[in-house]
């Protein structure tokens, strides 16, 4: 009686995880599947083609969107990686465990308030404090600037994240062992703490490029309802605008669904590598 029911429950337990693995897979495989869809409506399946695709990816705005997409993603990540990596260096050597906490915590805060407001709040200061101050000075604050600043306001506290774990790893004494061998700080750095901390910026770059290509409401506020730059988000979204939706729409997200894949898999298989401790770390 005791072995039924321990195989009921897990009987149970199995159906469960299948149906929630339908609730959120079952939508993603639709859309993918509706990619290749022969008709003329996104929504009306009329036999498989590779019609749309042919469409999509001959469609010079898709692309020229999916450019401004990847060329955003690069700059507010290389900004992102690098202010989080000069965070995490600085939380590392303080020694004030208060104030790393305090600190910490407010890094992480943005993490958890809605997308919206920082757009919103990132649209009232580039327009009413960004903007004016760069004019004074001679240089002008476009589309292109604005949105890779927000971009980097979202994803910095991901990156800080993932840095500050990384450093709780990282081991000291090889640092104060290469000083004491006569090694100047670039040689530390470069010969030392870059390979410790190598899979970390690597997965806080996987993190930071997912986190931009896939905003919408910062590229939308300060991008001028997309009229400005266009990111592939927006160009999604001007699709469905339309008067007939067609299966492009469906092609557009399947190809950001297998980008934001691939760096999904890059970020996962960086982080069971760090967690593998190797000669460098140990020392």
């Amino acid at each position: 009686m005791v072995h039924f029911t321990h195989r009921l429950k897990g009987n149970l337990m199995r159906i469960w995880c299948l149906f929630l693995l339908l609730i959120l897979y079952l939508p993603v495989l639709s859309l993918v599947l509706f990619g290749f869809n022969a008709s003329t409506f996104a929504l009306r399946w009329e036999g498989f083609s590779l019609h749309w695709y042919k469409i999509t990816l001959s469609n010079s705005e898709m692309l020229t969107a999916l450019f401004n997409s990847l060329l955003v993603a690069l700059l507010s990540t290389a900004l992102a990686v690098t202010l989080a990596f000069f965070y995490a260096l600085w939380a590392h050597k303080n020694s004030n465990t208060k104030l790393k906490g305090a600190s910490d915590s407010l890094m992480s805060l943005p993490l958890f308030i809605p997308e919206i407001v920082i757009a919103i709040g990132l649209l009232v200061m580039v327009v009413h404090i960004l903007r004016p101050a760069a004019g004074h000075i001679g240089i002008q604050l476009g589309s292109l600037s604005s949105i890779v600043l927000g971009h980097t306001t979202l994803a910095v506290g991901y990156a800080c994240l993932v840095l500050r774990n990384r450093f709780r790893t990282y081991d000291s004494q090889q640092e104060l062992a290469a000083q004491d061998l006569g090694a100047n700080k670039w040689q530390v750095f470069s010969r030392v703490m870059l390979p410790q901390l190598m899979p970390g910026f690597a997965a806080a770059c996987c993190m930071s490029f997912a986190v931009s290509l896939d905003d919408f409401y910062v590229s939308y506020f300060l991008s001028t309802g997309g009229s400005a730059l266009q990111t592939l988000p927006i160009f999604i979204w001007s699709l469905q605008g339309r008067r007939a939706m067609t299966p492009e729409i469906n092609v557009v997200s399947s190809l950001l669904l297998f980008i934001a894949v691939i760096f999904f898999v890059a970020g996962l298989w960086l982080n069971q590598s760090k967690a593998v401790p190797d000669k460098t770390e140990k020392g």
